[in-house]
């Protein structure tokens, strides 16, 4: 990761820059509905912001240990600024969050993905994350995918990492 870039836990305050450039982030994909202020006011001690030193949000991270299943820890949503992949910002957000959760019981982090979203599945793979395999299924766009996981023509991937036992 950068010099200039620091990670904190973000504040009810810091949902509006977020959620300015959250659909620029995402390549004019509609995602800023997924971050709502409740996300900044209730989530916050378990997700991350990547901000350079002159307080511009550089990278996010929304997650949350599950209350119903608290072995899972789900990656909610991720995002960095174009301008700044590549750098190691992302990587540094997961393993936050993936230390923060293990240390609460987590064994095993859960995201989703939009399986016609090569670079998504791409940025999941390489930070250890594989595609869930099994019953309900199938291979879409090449992943292993559920289709109308969240409703009719909303596929999703369910991408799963385990973590290491303390």
């Amino acid at each position: 990761m950068t010099d200039d870039v620091r990670l904190r836990h973000p504040a009810e305050s810091d949902h509006p820059r977020i959620a300015a450039v959250l659909d620029q982030w995402f390549g004019g994909r509609r995602v800023w509905p997924l971050v709502g202020r409740a996300w900044f006011r209730h989530f916050a001690g378990s997700s991350w912001l990547a901000e350079d030193d002159g307080g511009t949000p550089r990278g996010f991270l929304i997650g949350y240990r599950s209350p119903d299943r608290p072995e899972i820890a789900v990656v909610h949503l991720v995002a960095v600024d174009p301008g700044r992949r590549r750098r190691g910002i992302a990587k540094a957000m997961m393993d936050a969050f993936a230390t923060g959760a293990g240390a609460s019981g987590a064994s095993r982090l859960e995201a989703v993905a939009w399986p016609d979203e090569p670079l998504a599945i791409a940025f999941f793979r390489g930070l250890g994350f594989l595609p869930e395999e099994g019953a309900g299924t199938q291979r879409l766009y090449g992943v292993p995918a559920f289709p109308d996981y969240e409703a009719k023509g909303e596929d999703r991937a369910v991408l799963v990492r385990t973590l290491q036992a303390p």
